[in-house]
């Protein structure tokens, strides 16, 4: 048994696992032979094999699904009393079905559902009723597929939606660096744009010192008395003169600079 159970995880490596129970009766009124329950169980299962994709999904056997059930009688008797979701769970797989045949008026129903194991959502099912075995042999052929094939389009889907979110994730993460790189260049121009009003400001700062200080200069140039020799009134004409000049730099400089570090701050 643990020869074949590693066989069986072997082959379904990464693929989803698909149990189909015995069709049982549901109450004693129905009077069918045990080989009639495992024929329409057999279809059942032959319609999920040609509806799933044989490289995403492992249909388990009727052996398969005995070998995986707990050795001791009294844990299987158990389990058989249990819901289809239990024993999924107990075997590994993540879709389960089960199914039961019962009796309406004179005619004979049957009930096929489909769950998710862990979970243990209903994904699908079907109901008929037929006068004889043949009517719900034929309702199986004609429905299972549809009922298998939601576990595909669930897997389809699926993807797509991670396909989706993914897309989404790179089209926020690329916002996200968009942003970021906005926010180093507008933080990089706030730097500039203050850097300059400072030069700026300090630049108007000493053309008006130097405003101050020329006429000063000039004054004393002018109060200088007469007699005295011409280099020294040379003297204090240029240091007047040099003040003026500083003056001027300095207010025409300061004023580019602050009118360039406004611009920045309006613009970038």
């Amino acid at each position: 048994m643990v020869a074949q159970q590693t066989r069986i995880g072997v082959q379904t490596y990464a693929q989803k696992i698909v149990a189909v129970l015995e069709i049982v009766p549901n109450n004693e009124d129905v009077e069918l032979l045990l080989s009639e329950y495992r024929h329409l169980t057999d279809e059942l299962r032959t319609r999920a094999r040609e509806t799933l994709p044989r490289t995403g999904y492992t249909i388990l056997t009727r052996d398969n699904i005995t070998s995986l059930l707990p050795p001791d009688e009294e844990a299987r008797e158990c389990l058989a009393e249990s819901c289809a979701v239990d024993v999924g769970r107990a075997i590994g797989a993540e879709y389960i079905t089960q199914g039961f045949i019962g009796k309406f008026g004179e005619m004979m129903t049957l009930t096929i559902e489909l769950y998710e194991s862990m979970s243990g959502n209903l994904m699908g099912s079907f109901v008929t009723e037929s006068k004889d075995i043949m009517g719900l042999l034929a309702t199986i052929r004609e429905k299972a597929p549809g009922l298998f094939a939601q576990l595909s389009v669930d897997k389809i889907e699926n993807g797509e939606l991670r396909m989706k979110n993914k897309e989404n994730f790179a089209v926020e993460e690329q916002k996200l660096s968009d942003n970021s790189q906005l926010e180093k260049k507008s933080n990089a121009s706030f730097y500039v744009a203050l850097s300059l009003d400072l030069l700026g400001a300090a630049m108007l700062g000493l053309g008006a010192y130097q405003h101050i200080n020329a006429g000063k200069l000039y004054d004393n140039y002018k109060k200088m008395p007469h007699g005295m020799p011409k280099k020294e009134y040379d003297s204090a004409l240029k240091k007047s003169n040099d003040a003026k000049q500083m003056r001027d730099i300095g207010l025409c400089l300061g004023s580019v600079l602050l009118a360039t570090g406004i611009t920045v701050h309006i613009w970038f």
